[in-house]
This record gives structure tokens, C-alpha cells and sequence, in this order.
């Protein structure tokens, strides 16, 4: 599903704001540039001891689809899970040793930072100018918002870390059923998809990565336009048939 695709990185706009990336902010969130795509992306450890550093990284995982109509034109409705997986890192060292950047052992601090990183991520999505191309995605609100904690295997122990997960309805998209030109580039996404990749330029990550999507999708065949159509007539000999009178026939 491309709309899959392109609704996560709408997301990562929306949360890391291009035109922001060489001004350096303001940021949305508490994260700051630190917002990465299906994965934490490596992030420097110039940390003071108890310096605090709010991490988020966003991915695309169940879609479901339900077909709308019965007959015509075969559309489904979709909905998706977009998941934000939060936390805080800091620099750990033990014994005079050299600094490690580790997820937090969560305390009142760090609860504190993740309920506010994740309230400004659902305000961001819902409410904020960043998210305007996201919410152009998709169908108003969260239909809904999960959030769970995250613990460190055997030992149980509760790290400042969680995983959101909101339930979207997607907007429909479709193909041109018989594009007039074989399409190129960004044509050969869904009409409804097109405007939504070319406001995807603000950073060299986003439009390499649009385009090499828009560049594999599938496109329908070009259509065989008809200039004329050609009616050929012939006569064809009379047939006369007596015509019968019945009782169930004769008017007044």
C-alpha cells in the first residue's frame, strides 16, 4: 500500500518539520530533530551526565482493507496503525568508565518528559500547521490511541520507553484506469497521492525516497484512443407479415 508509505512519512514531517532541519527550530516536540523513520537513527553522545535526550521513532505496521461497493469500481476503505516509539536516552558510566547513551531507568522525570512527547505528538497530528499535509492523508481523527510501557526483558525493569499506537482511517486512492501518456516519476503515483509526494521536497531524504517509490509503483496501460468509428449499412429486403385480428387484440 502506498498510502501506508507516504501517511508514515507525512508523519515524520509533521513531528520533524524540513524547512526546520537547516534553521535548526523551533520544534514541535520535545525531540527535537531526533525523529526517525522505522528505526532510532544513530544520534551523537555529546550528552552531560544528566543531560536528558527525548527520542522518537515512527513506523507503519498492521493495515487492514474492507472493499466499499458490491459492484462498479472495486475501492476499499483502510485503515492503519501508525506507531510512535518514544523515549530518553542519557549517558550512563559506571565506575569512572566512558559514557554510554542508554535508555533511562524510568522515574518521575522521565514519566514526565514521555506523557509530555507524547501529548505533543497527538496535538502535532491533530492541531498543529506541521500537520496539515498529514492530515490531508487521512480520515480526521484517531479512531484510536493505545500507549504501553516498555520493560527490559528477564529483570522486568520499567525503561522510559513506550509505544503509541494510533488507529487511522486512510483516504482512498486509486489509479488513472488508462493514463493517455505512459506516466513518468511522480505521474505514476494515484492522482490523489501526487500532491501529497511533490509537498514531500523539503529534505533530500524525503524526495530521494518518494521517488523511488513513485518510480517502481505500478501504472495502468496508456489508452488506445478511437478518432473515428465507422458505421458500415447495407439494405436489407422487406419482410411483410399479415397482421391477425384475436379477440384479445381488438380495441372498441
Amino acid at each position: 500500500m502506498l498510502a501506508r508509505t507516504f501517511f508514515r512519512l507525512c508523519a515524520l514531517e509533521a513531528l520533524r518539520p524540513s524547512p526546520l532541519l537547516a534553521a535548526g527550530g523551533p520544534w514541535p516536540t520535545l525531540a527535537g530533530p531526533y525523529v526517525s523513520d522505522s528505526r532510532i537513527d544513530p544520534f551523537d553522545d555529546n550528552l552531560t551526565s544528566d543531560e536528558r535526550r527525548a527520542l522518537i521513532a515512527v513506523y507503519t505496521e498492521g493495515t487492514r482493507l474492507g472493499k466499499i461497493a458490491q459492484a462498479g469500481p472495486l475501492l476499499h476503505k483502510a485503515d492503519v496503525d501508525l506507531v510512535f516509539e518514544i523515549s530518553i536516552v542519557g549517558n550512563a558510566a559506571a565506575d569512572g568508565s566512558t559514557p554510554d547513551p542508554q535508555f533511562y531507568v524510568t522515574d518521575g522525570q522521565t514519566e514526565a518528559m514521555l506523557d509530555s512527547l507524547e501529548a505533543q505528538i497527538y496535538e502535532v497530528l491533530h492541531f498543529a500547521p506541521s500537520g496539515a499535509l498529514f492530515r490531508q492523508m487521512g480520515k480526521g481523527m484517531a479512531e484510536s490511541w493505545h500507549s504501553e510501557p516498555h520493560r527490559s526483558g528477564e529483570e522486568d525493569v520499567r525503561l522510559a520507553r513506550r509505544k503509541v499506537t494510533a488507529l487511522f482511517r486512510l483516504k482512498e486512492t486509486y489509479l488513472d484506469p488508462a493514463p493517455a501518456t505512459a506516466p513518468a516519476d511522480l505521474a505514476r503515483l494515484p492522482a490523489t497521492l501526487q500532491p501529497i509526494a511533490q509537498a514531500l521536497d523539503g529534505s533530500t531524504y524525503l524526495a530521494d525516497l518518494v521517488l523511488s517509490v513513485a518510480r517502481v509503483a505500478t501504472a495502468m496501460p496508456t489508452r488506445v484512443n478511437l478518432n473515428t468509428v465507422g458505421l458500415t449499412a447495407s439494405p436489407q429486403p422487406a419482410v411483410s407479415a399479415p397482421v391477425k385480428g384475436t379477440a384479445n387484440n381488438l380495441q372498441g
